[in-house]
């Protein structure tokens, strides 16, 4: 087996979400112009704003998945809940 098959899709969502964050706001012809004005701030001004809040959700996303991905990983090999400490020791006990 691949490695790339050991690679969940939720990692790939993540990565392109992640990616889009960073390589949208890097693209100039994007927002250099001054029209459309939102309340008198001129488009460059508040677009990039909008960016800001925009990857805050994106970032949010991708931990989210990221995580749940992770839970599912360690309990798949009885590692138990990386949020609650002694989660650990009763899946070794359970084993037993």
């Amino acid at each position: 087996m691949s490695r790339l098959s050991a690679v969940k899709p939720a990692y790939w969502i993540s990565g392109v979400l992640l990616a889009i964050a960073i390589v949208v706001p890097l693209l100039l012809s994007t927002y250099a112009k001054d029209k459309p004005r939102l309340w008198g701030f001129p488009f460059f001004y508040w677009y990039q704003l909008m960016w800001v809040f925009l990857s805050a959700i994106l970032v949010s996303i991708c931990y989210r998945l990221v995580s749940a991905e992770e839970r599912k990983r360690r309990a798949a090999q009885g590692l138990g809940d990386p949020e609650r400490p002694d989660s650990a020791g009763t899946a070794k006990e359970a084993g037993r």
